[in-house]
């Protein structure tokens, strides 16, 4: 009896230990992958405030600020995946800011200080996409924030063709003379 639990142990322990692994293995398209429901050949890279606030600073990239429990960042997680690959953008970089007020709020601060011609009341939207050249904020999206924006009956085909071609413009790093 001893042997069969110390057994079942072991096998439990071996098994445990292998699935840890295996998801400290998955790249960064993966991750994404499997949380945001896209294509595993995505653009989008994990990083962090530091990373975010250096490029709001004298930065270059592409900047998506979203939350994979909002069906709108799914939905614009999509649409950036099938652009990026049409434009060969290699990184978007991704990043939740959902618990950076409560744990950081000095860097929520300086966040919000970067992007407060952009947002409303120093409330961020999500999703929220930055086309950011050299720490200026060039375009800007707030695409599928709105529950409207989700439903069948504003996805029409001339719709889907605009939003493609908003995305396309940011991505791209087309100014927009209105955005912010």
């Amino acid at each position: 009896m001893k042997k069969a639990v110390i057994a079942l142990i072991i096998v439990l322990l071996f098994t445990t230990g292998c699935s840890i692994k295996k998801v400290q293995e998955l790249s960064n398209s993966e991750k994404f992958a499997k949380e945001f429901e896209v294509s595993t050949k995505n653009p989008f890279v994990y990083t962090n405030i530091d990373h975010i606030l250096n490029l709001l600073e004298n930065g270059t990239g592409i900047i998506f600020f979203a939350n994979s429990d909002y069906e709108g960042s799914k939905k614009a997680a999509i649409y950036i995946t099938k652009i990026a690959k049409q434009e060969n953008i290699k990184n978007v970089y991704y990043y939740n800011p959902k618990r950076l007020k409560e744990k950081k709020p000095k860097k929520y601060k300086k966040l919000i200080g970067y992007l407060d011609k952009c947002i409303d009341k120093n409330n961020m939207t999500l999703p929220d996409i930055y086309a950011v050249k050299n720490g200026k904020i060039i375009s800007h999206s707030t695409l599928f924030s709105r529950e409207s924006e989700l439903s069948e009956d504003y996805l029409s085909k001339k719709r889907i063709r605009q939003i493609e071609e908003e995305y396309r413009n940011l991505l791209t790093y087309k100014e927009c003379s209105n955005c912010c």
